[in-house]
């Protein structure tokens, strides 16, 4: 006697089914893993800022002022590089310059690749931003408010331009901010709620 061999395949409506099942998945799955990659970016972002004050607050106990790491309220590679690392982006010490106020050529901060661009000459945040706002409390009021040097400037994001913190209801205290150094940049970039603030 043979053996009867049965092979039965899926029919149409199984594979289909399947289909609609993952296709379900996806739809769930793949906007969860973007919101957590917003989240892991924005916390990212907050954490090189932070690592930033704490460097202009040791260049301040260092040299009684902060460093001017900006140009229109937006920070300049060249400065940040040459005040708060003590070397330009050549690699040439400033000890001893009279162009940098950082005249010992001390280290406050250390680059990382995470704070640079793929070609190593501009200084960007988690989501690939140039353009970051930094504001100081210039006369050490312990807040930063219209009475200290400089504006609170718009930057631009990957979908919008002009976006500003003065926009967003509660981002700007009406006493100031409680902080001797603040950073921020527009995060996706999309509209004034994509910002990143370092104060909040």
């Amino acid at each position: 006697m043979r053996a009867v061999s049965s092979s039965r395949g899926f029919s149409l409506v199984e594979l289909l089914t399947v289909m609609a099942v993952l296709g379900i998945l996806a739809a769930i799955i793949i906007p969860t893993m973007g919101g957590a990659r917003n989240s892991a970016d924005r916390a990212a972002t907050k954490a090189q800022f932070s690592q930033w004050a704490a460097a202009m607050e040791l260049y301040r106990q260092e040299y009684g002022f902060y460093p001017d790491i900006a140009i229109d309220g937006r920070i300049d590679m060249d400065r940040f590089a040459a005040e708060l690392t003590g070397r330009t982006l050549a690699g040439a010490s400033v000890r001893g310059s009279g162009t940098w106020g950082n005249r010992k050529g001390l280290s406050f901060y250390t680059l990382a690749a995470a704070d640079l661009d793929e070609t190593g000459r501009q200084l960007v945040d988690a989501f690939g931003n140039t353009d970051i706002a930094v504001r100081v409390d210039s006369n050490r009021d312990s807040r930063i408010d219209d009475s200290d040097t400089g504006t609170w400037v718009a930057v631009d994001g990957f979908e919008a331009a002009g976006l500003s913190p003065l926009s967003l209801p509660g981002a700007v205290p009406a006493g100031g901010v409680r902080a001797g150094v603040v950073f921020y940049s527009a995060g996706r970039g999309r509209d004034d709620t994509d910002l990143v603030l370092s104060w909040r």
